[in-house]
C-alpha cells in the first residue's frame, strides 16, 4: 500500500500539474490553449511508456524475483519524480526544459507500468488461504491515498504560498517530498521477501531443466486469457476516465465552476471510497471475484445517465454526490478485486507479465482515449449524456468478457492452464 501510494502520488501529481503549472513554467506561449495541449500531450507519453514498463518488468519480475522489479520501479518513479521538481523552466534553458521533462514523465510511465502489477500479486501471493482478495486490497488503496494525496498537498502549498509563489516555486516542493517519499518505500520494499508460492516455481524450473521466456510464454500459450481480462476492464477504464476524470473539464469549462469543485469533489470521493473497497475485497473472499467485479460493472452502467444529471445540475452538492458514487459504486467494486482477481487467472510462471500487461493494456486502449472520445462525443452532439451511452457500452463488453471467464477465488495460485480459467462457450457460470 505504501508503495503503490508514493506511485500514485507521482503519477497524480504530474496530471494536477499538467493543468495548472506546466503550461506557464515549460510551455510558456501568447495562446494559453497552445500551451495547454503542449503540456497534456507530454503528460499522455505516460500511456506509450506503461506497456513497455510492464513487458520489462513482468518478464524479469517473473524471472529474476518479483522484489527486484518493485525495487527498481519504485526507484526509477522516485529518481523521475525528483528531477521534475528540480528541472529548470523554459525561460531559464529553453526547450532543453520540455524535452527533459519528457524524458521524466516517460520514465515514470515505464516504472507505473511494472508497478502495480509487481506489487498486488506479491500481496496476493502471500496471503493466507481464503484471504487473498483481502491482502490485494492493499496495493489497490494506495491509489485513492496517492490521488488524494497529491491534491493535498498542492492545497496546502497553494494555501501557504499564494497562488503567484506557487507558479513560480511552490508546485516543485511537492515533487521534491515525492522524491523524498522513496527513502519510506524502499525500507519497506527491502523488507519483504519474494512468496514461497514463485520460490516453488523457480524450484520446479530448475528441477525440470527449463529455461522459461515468460513474456513470451504468456503470449504464446495464455493469450486468450490475457485478451478477455483486457476486454473485462473495459467498465472500469471508460468508466473512470470518461465518467470520474472527464467531469472536470465539463464542470469547469463547460458550466463554467470553480476548479476548487473539481477538487473538492475528487478528494471527497476518494476518500469515502477506501471503506467501500474493504467491503468489496471482503465480500469477494465470500462469495467470488466475479460476482463483486460484476456488481462494479453494472454499477457504472447503471450511474452512467445519473452521474451527468447531477453534476448538471450545477450545484457542489450534485457533483460530489455524483462523483462519489463514482468512486464508492464502479471504481471501488471492480478496482479493489482486481489485483486478486487478476493474479488468480495466471499460473506463476507468467503471472508478473500477465497481470501488468492486461492492466496496462487495458487502460492504453479503454482508459487513455476515454476522456478525448468523451470531449468528442459531447462536441458532436451537444448532450452530455452520449457520454453516458459510451459508459454503458463499454460496461456491456466487459460483462461479456466476464462471463466468459471462471471463478477463481477458491483455486490454487501454484499451477493452472487456460482450460482451469475459461469457461466453455455455452457456459453461464
Amino acid at each position: 500500500m505504501i508503495g503503490t501510494m508514493i506511485e500514485w502520488y507521482d503519477f497524480f501529481l504530474f496530471a494536477l500539474c499538467a493543468s495548472i503549472v506546466f503550461p506557464h513554467v515549460f510551455f510558456p506561449n501568447d495562446n494559453p490553449a497552445t500551451s495547454a495541449i503542449q503540456s497534456f500531450a507530454v503528460l499522455g507519453v505516460a500511456y506509450i511508456a506503461r506497456p513497455l514498463g510492464a513487458a520489462v518488468f513482468g518478464h524479469y519480475g517473473d524471472k529474476l524475483g518479483r522484489k527486484k522489479s518493485l525495487v527498481t520501479t519504485l526507484l526509477l518513479m522516485g529518481i523521475a519524480t525528483l528531477g521534475i521538481g528540480l528541472l529548470p523552466g523554459y525561460e531559464r534553458i529553453g526547450i532543453v526544459a520540455p524535452i527533459i521533462l519528457c524524458a521524466f514523465r516517460l520514465c515514470q510511465g515505464f516504472g507505473l507500468g511494472g508497478e502495480w502489477g509487481g506489487a498486488a500479486l506479491l500481496a496476493v501471493e502471500h496471503a493466507p488461504e481464503g484471504k487473498r482478495g483481502y491482502y490485494g486490497l492493499f496495493p489497490q488503496v494506495g491509489n485513492p491515498l496517492g490521488f488524494f494525496l497529491s491534491n493535498a498537498v498542492l492545497q496546502i502549498i497553494l494555501l501557504i504560498v499564494g497562488r503567484e509563489a506557487f507558479v513560480e516555486y511552490g508546485w516543485r516542493i511537492a515533487f521534491l517530498i515525492g522524491g523524498a517519499f522513496i527513502v519510506l518505500g524502499l525500507y519497506v520494499r527491502l523488507r519483504i521477501m519474494d512468496s514461497q508460492v514463485f520460490l516453488n516455481a523457480k524450484d520446479r524450473e530448475k528441477e525440470s531443466g527449463a529455461h522459461s521466456f515468460p513474456i513470451g510464454l504468456l503470449f504464446r500459450k495464455h493469450w486468450k486469457v490475457l485478451v478477455l481480462s483486457i476486454l473485462m476492464q473495459a467498465p472500469f477504464a471508460v468508466g473512470a476516465y470518461a465518467l470520474n476524470s472527464y467531469y472536470g473539464n465539463y464542470v469547469t469549462n463547460m458550466m463554467d465552476k470553480p476548479t476548487s469543485w473539481v477538487l473538492i469533489s475528487g478528494m471527497t470521493g476518494a476518500l469515502l471510497a477506501i471503506p467501500a473497497y474493504f467491503g468489496f475485497s471482503i465480500l469477494s473472499d465470500r462469495i467470488g471475484r466475479k460476482p463483486v467485479y460484476a456488481i462494479g460493472s453494472i454499477g457504472w452502467m447503471v450511474i452512467a445517465v445519473p452521474f451527468y444529471f447531477l453534476v448538471s445540475t450545477g450545484t457542489l452538492a450534485g457533483v460530489i454526490v455524483a462523483v462519489a458514487l463514482g468512486w464508492m459504486i464502479g471504481h471501488a467494486a471492480c478496482f479493489s478485486v482486481q489485483s486478486s482477481y487478476l493474479s488468480e487467472l495466471f499460473p506463476t510462471e507468467v503471472r508478473y507479465s500477465g497481470v501488468s500487461m492486461s492492466y496496462q493494456l487495458a487502460a492504453v486502449i479503454f482508459g487513455a482515449p476515454a476522456a478525448a472520445v468523451a470531449a468528442a462525443l459531447y462536441a458532436e452532439t451537444g448532450t452530455v449524456y452520449s457520454i453516458s451511452i459510451y459508459v454503458i457500452v463499454a460496461c456491456l463488453l466487459g460483462l461479456l468478457a466476464l462471463s466468459r471467464l471462471k471463478e477463481t477465488f477458491r483455486s490454487s495460485l501454484d499451477s493452472a492452464t487456460e482450460d482451469d480459467l475459461l469457461l466453455p462457450s455455452s457456459g453461464t457460470r
